[in-house]
């Protein structure tokens, strides 16, 4: 700690002293100011953790009970990139006298795997960016120095990781709510390739690789946002989503439900609104959750329209405007049959493209029936429907809203990051799941006690050296205490 204050003492100070003075010689550059003072203060701490480490080196290889079974081997550098930089300094590698194994041991007391060159808070940094902008970019902002991240490195660490919904966390007490939402909705992006680079396939200007990446997301309805709030937001919103391809679909939907049922008091929900366009992939959902699926009123007025508009262009007596306000008095109605015999009237008049348009815009409403009823009619507990912005709040605003093409896995590992991202989640977090094989169980390990535990103890079980412990306590410095504490850690992988 002396060193590095005398470092600090000795280059930082001149340092600052000198940009003060260009300061008041040019007040005009505050800007270039601020970010040379904290060029200096960055500069400054990576030189403090750079010399910890090498002092917690130094305390290793002069453990007795680190000799007891390892022995020094070579010494040589290490860098890692951090939040604030690339640290350089200097570690041991020991080699065990029984096995022959070789290690560097202050890796494994900071929890770091072989070959390590990213660290933590550097890694938790990269996957926020990348949650929000390109790899490039991503790249660029790991860290706060100079260094950079290829696009490459990013992207790998992206399909690395494995990232759970915020919505599996274990509460101490279940939620209370008598209707709870469900909604759901996908995004379209492009894929680089389906399963080989080339397998794309084109024809007249299209190709076939498009691909959807699901959006599922619970609440309690909208959350009373107050005057001062013009958009409303929605109550205790949690979000799930993914590829979750083909039988993988049904693990979607087993997600959405488990959260449910750990989250609320099931008993006490009176219904259970599915609300989404009525994709076949939802049905599964509505099945699981036992839920009443209510049409998003979007998908109702986009049918409606259509039909209205091909049945004006195909010289029919009345209006748009009309037809449209009569189709929508015949479903306020629920007069199905009236509205079956205008589309096969409308569709006759038609040529076979616009009345093939027409037939599938009518069956797609005949399909969902009882989803749009639901919604028309305004039954207890129905809301408004927010699928489509949160698409594109959620998903489109990462992954389709500029031109860009994904690989299958990108697109699952991206997703599921964005995800876990907006529901709250703690970045840092997500690289020690990964690094504990996301099981969140804790391995029992031998028990070591600190200096300040064993202080404690002496002082509970001799009052005759009481006065002394105290005045040990007392004397002994931030510097000596830290190495009694660091000690603990040597000894739990020696």
């Amino acid at each position: 700690m002396k060193n590095s204050i005398q470092y600090f003492t000795e280059n930082g100070i001149p340092e600052l002293e000198k940009i003060r003075l260009d300061f008041m010689e040019s007040p005009v550059m505050f800007d270039k100011c601020v970010d040379e003072v904290w060029k200096v203060f960055r500069k400054t701490a990576c030189h403090f953790i750079c010399r910890w480490l090498e002092e917690c080196n130094t305390l290793i290889e002069d453990s007795l009970k680190r000799c007891l079974d390892w022995q020094v081997k070579d010494r040589g550098q290490k860098n890692i990139l951090t939040p604030l930089g690339s640290i350089t300094f200097t570690r041991t590698r020991f080699q065990n006298k029984k096995t022959g194994e070789t290690a560097y041991l202050l890796d494994r007391i900071l929890g770091w795997e072989p070959h390590t060159r990213i660290s933590g808070g550097a890694a938790a940094g990269m996957l926020a960016a990348a949650a929000q902008a390109s790899y490039e970019k991503a790249g660029k902002n790991a860290c706060q120095g100079q260094e950079r991240v290829s696009r490459e490195t990013v992207m790998r660490r992206v399909h690395s990781i494995e990232a759970p919904s915020e919505g599996r966390k274990e509460v101490s007490e279940k939620r209370k709510a008598e209707y709870l939402y469900v909604e759901a909705d996908e995004d379209h992006i492009a894929l680089q390739y389906k399963e080989k680079k080339g397998d794309v396939r084109r024809y007249k200007g299209h190709a076939d690789n498009g691909q959807t990446v699901k959006l599922v997301y619970v609440h309690e309805g909208y959350a009373d946002g107050g005057e001062d709030k013009k958009r409303k937001a929605l109550k205790n919103v949690v979000y799930f989503g993914g590829l979750y391809r083909g039988k993988d679909n049904e693990k979607l939907w087993k997600e959405v439900k488990e959260y449910i049922e750990r989250q609320y008091e099931t008993e006490g929900i009176k219904k259970i609104y599915f609300q989404s366009d009525g994709g076949g992939w939802m049905k599964k959902g509505i099945e699981m959750l036992g839920a009443e699926f209510v049409l998003d009123e979007f998908h109702i007025q986009k049918y409606i329209r259509r039909m209205a508009r091909l049945s004006a262009d195909g010289g029919v007596e009345e209006g748009r405007e009309a037809a449209e306000k009569k189709l929508q008095g015949w479903i306020q109605n629920g007069n199905r049959k009236k509205l079956e015999e205008w589309a096969a009237q409308a569709g006759a008049g038609l040529g076979e493209k616009d009345g093939k348009k027409l037939m599938e815009s009518w069956k797609y409403i005949k399909n969902n029936w009882q989803g749009i009823r639901r919604r028309i009619k305004k039954e207890e507990g129905v809301m408004g429907s927010s699928t489509e912005g949160h698409i594109s709040h959620v998903l489109s605003a990462r992954m389709s809203s500029r031109p860009m093409g994904w690989s299958r896995q990108g697109a699952d590992s991206l997703s599921h990051i964005r995800i876990y991202w907006k529901n709250g989640g703690d970045m840092l977090e997500l690289v020690k799941q990964q690094k504990d094989g996301g099981t969140g169980e804790e391995q029992e390990e031998e028990r070591y006690f600190s200096a300040s535990e064993i202080l404690s103890w002496e002082k509970k079980h001799s009052r005759a050296n009481g006065k002394y412990i105290e005045a040990l306590r007392a004397s002994i410095s931030s510097e000596i205490s830290g190495k009694l504490l660091f000690r603990s850690a040597i000894a739990s992988v020696c």
